[in-house]
């Protein structure tokens, strides 16, 4: 059976050429390039042309001369590119770069017709990106390091301290948008913080950050950009009553940019019992023009403005254990980084009840953090994406 198919599409490949008088010009047009060859696998973009279960032929021209040099099947889609298994009993050439892909429902049209012209002013849609697959990551980790605040005065001059908090993560792009995710991250716990009186002081931290993601194709090779739009928010509580240390909230809202270099498939897998990837190299960047900060009980001002900023880098690797029942994929990511923020406040403070020393009205303060997480967790595919997406 296979000779018969093999020599049926070259009937009607040469029917179709010589029928439009040997036209190269037709073939091109019904064709898509060989993007790379690897063994019998060929790779090409996309197209509505080919699809997913056709039989196609591959082509060579030169000049005016047409050239059937193999037969396959489109069997899978993989980043992006449709992949074509090649018959190898019907191979007469390696196919290569440049080569043309033809479906053989193409080859049996009898006639091409030209697209309409559209009037002057009326816009041509685009064709769609190419499709990325949704995914979900959901990791845990210690998330440690060092806090310092820097005072133009006595308000929250005792406010330094290392921390070493749980931190929890949540990833999620979707399956049918596939350029859109959401992230949420919270993390916090006991703060060791010593008063002006050398007394311990119950103090919690709390923070937490929900962003929207839009993510792009690759601008150089597999390096690839997201921007997001974030919101964060952190909780400083103390039960300090003077103004060495103060009870504060703190808000903003800005955008990031992530510049990630993807080394392996979001949703890796294998058939072996244990089998790891390295996923991705990424830097990330957010900064906050909006943000601000406010007292409670000692206060440092009625109102403020300010900025802060964010930045860091780490990377990202996936781990599949075959042995473990439906979840398989895990993902363990390090990441080091610092953030900064700078407020200023306005109108009257707030002094401590002990009358000793009056905060100077319209002060800036600074608040620096240097930090490590190491996370860990499970990389997932999009379930409800899938069960939400058109057919």
């Amino acid at each position: 059976m296979r000779p018969f198919f093999f020599f049926l599409s070259i009937f009607l490949f040469l029917n179709a050429a010589y029928a439009s008088i040997i036209n190269t010009d037709i073939i091109r047009r019904n064709s898509v390039p060989v993007v790379s060859v690897n063994d019998d696998v060929v790779m090409v973009k996309q197209s509505p042309l080919i699809r997913v279960g056709d039989l196609v032929v591959i082509a060579r021209i030169v000049q005016d001369d047409i050239e059937v040099i193999a037969r396959g099947s489109v069997e899978n889609v993989q980043n992006g590119l449709l992949l074509i298994l090649l018959d190898s009993k019907t191979i007469t050439k390696f196919p290569k770069a440049r080569d043309r892909v033809v479906s053989l429902a193409r080859l049996q049209e009898k006639k091409y017709e030209e697209p309409p012209v559209p009037p002057p002013g009326d816009l041509i849609p685009d064709e769609p990106d190419s499709y990325e697959p949704g995914y979900a990551q959901l990791d845990f980790g210690p998330y440690k390091g060092k806090f310092e605040s820097g005072s133009p005065n006595q308000a929250n001059q005792y406010k330094i301290f290392e921390f070493d908090f749980m931190n929890t993560h949540l990833m999620w792009y979707f399956d049918f948008l596939w350029r859109i995710g959401i992230e949420y991250q919270t993390s916090g716990g006991s703060v060791p913080l010593r008063s002006y009186n050398r007394e311990e002081k119950p103090t919690k931290f709390q923070e937490t950050t929900l962003a929207i993601h839009y993510r792009l194709l690759p601008i150089w090779k597999e390096l690839r950009p997201t921007f997001k739009l974030v919101s964060r928010s952190t909780k400083f509580t103390t039960e300090n009553d003077d103004e060495y240390v103060l009870s504060s909230t703190a808000t903003g809202t800005g955008l990031g940019v992530n510049l990630h270099y993807l080394f392996g498939d979001n949703r890796f897998k294998s058939n072996r019992t244990f089998d790891w990837s390295f996923n991705r190299l990424y830097f990330d960047l957010t900064y906050f023009p909006m943000y601000s900060a406010k007292d409670e009980g000692v206060t440092r001002g009625e109102s403020s403005t300010g900025s802060a900023m964010e930045l860091a880098v780490g990377a990202t690797t996936l781990v599949h254990l075959g042995f473990v029942p439906f979840f398989k994929r895990f993902s363990i990511d390090i990441s080091m980084g610092m953030s900064e923020s700078q407020v200023a406040f306005s109108g009257a403070p707030t002094n401590s009840p002990d009358g000793f020393y009056s905060i100077p009205e319209g002060g800036t303060y600074k608040e620096t953090q240097n930090f490590v997480k190491i996370m860990i967790g499970l990389r997932m595919e999009d379930f409800v994406g899938k069960m939400l997406k058109p057919r």
